[in-house]
């Protein structure tokens, strides 16, 4: 017994010390005019920002930035080590973004190395940088300790696209072989006064991706047509004007769902049933919200621009990028695999193929806390 429990006793022998760790907070891969790949990373300063006599300036920045460069990321990362003089850690890297001209290229070995590395976390949030992203980890928020947490809590709002490498690399490896990330760039400041990089990376839309090259983008408006296929708003504003009214009437929907029913009668048909329902957050029109009649033309206005919006984002999909985002494949697989096996080796043919129906039903559920419109004299309100 003396001689098996001092093993036991042995410890942590691996350990590593917080302060022998260079902790990254967020990670940019870009391509160079060579072919090489640049990985750079921003490194969290561990110093205590204290304010008054004696304490460290509070305007100095939390992070640095270092790279490293070689002929794949998993070089890069070796010589990146080389200029830190502590051990890299992973575990807090919740951020990783592409640079543009290597999406266009191609990231299947960037995941492949991040899928099977230790260090990257499954959940850790992906996105496609306009231009070059190391430029992304230089910026300096005005509200947020560095560039990497203003993205993480863009990417956490509940109104915004997001995907995860879990999400890449399972969407990449499935039916439909394609993805979509957020597309984010520097938001340009208008004050003078700020210096160039005083500022935040904004999500700009998505980028579209057909096996492990990026295809395209879609703007803000077909990014929320995206999300609506994605079964994904949560929060959300449209506006609609009635016809023969000056002004909008704008809702924020509070619920909404999305089926998808496949079918194969000779042609190949998704139909997708919308079901949403809002509030009314804005009124400039003179027309009395608390009328149920009033209320049902605005209704179907809504329903005619959901429609509106998704069909833009579906004909994009298929006529411009042949990327099944929306997972059309593994619907039509579900339900009718032998078919499914027949046309599987072609969908990128058979995908621009399918006729796309689409059906909304949207119901206000609430015109807000006033009926009449607000400030209006009561003659000129319209029942």
């Amino acid at each position: 017994m003396l001689l098996f429990i001092p093993p036991l006793l042995s410890g942590c022998w691996g350990r590593v010390e917080l302060q022998d760790l260079g902790i990254i907070t967020a990670t940019a891969i870009d391509r160079l005019d060579d072919g090489k790949t640049r990985v750079s990373v921003q490194i969290f300063i561990p110093r205590t920002i204290t304010s008054g006599q004696g304490g460290e300036d509070p305007s100095a920045g939390s992070t640095f930035v270092r790279e490293g460069t070689g002929d794949n990321l998993a070089h890069a990362i070796s010589n990146l080590q080389e200029n830190v003089p502590r051990r890299l850690f992973w575990g807090q890297c919740k951020i990783y973004i592409f640079g543009e001209e290597l999406a266009l290229n191609g990231i299947r070995n960037e995941i492949d190395f991040m899928a099977r590395h230790p260090g990257p976390r499954g959940n850790a949030f992906l996105f496609v940088s306009k231009g070059e992203a190391m430029e992304m980890l230089t910026l300096v928020p005005p509200l947020e300790r560095y560039s990497g947490e203003a993205l993480r809590k863009s990417a956490e709002e509940e109104s915004g696209i997001k995907t995860t490498l879990r999400d890449v690399d399972m969407a990449l490896m499935g039916t439909s072989e394609s993805v979509s990330m957020p597309y984010i760039k520097k938001l340009e400041s208008t004050e003078q006064t700020k210096k160039p990089n005083e500022t935040i990376p904004v999500i700009d839309g998505a980028a579209i991706f057909k096996k492990d090259k990026m295809v395209g983008t879609l703007n803000k408006e077909e990014t929320r047509g995206l999300l609506w296929l994605k079964d994904a708003v949560k929060r959300s504003t449209i506006s609609v004007q009635i016809e023969g009214q000056d002004g909008e009437i704008s809702m924020t929907p509070t619920a909404g769902k999305i089926e998808f029913s496949p079918k194969i009668d000779g042609n190949w048909i998704m139909n997708l049933n919308f079901k949403i329902s809002g509030d009314i957050v804005q009124n400039e029109t003179h027309l009395n919200l608390m009328n149920k009649d009033v209320l049902k033309i605005v209704e179907k206005e809504y329903e005619t621009a959901l429609k509106e919006r998704v069909i833009e984002t579906v004909e994009k999909l298929q006529q411009e990028f042949d990327a099944d985002v929306a997972d059309f494949g593994r619907r039509f697989h579900q339900k009718y695999p032998k078919e499914w096996s027949k046309v599987k080796d072609n969908w990128d043919e058979k995908f621009p193929e399918v006729e796309v129906n689409i059906h909304v039903n949207a119901k206000i559920k609430g015109p807000g806390y006033i009926g009449p419109p607000g400030a209006l004299p009561r003659n000129e309100v319209k029942e």
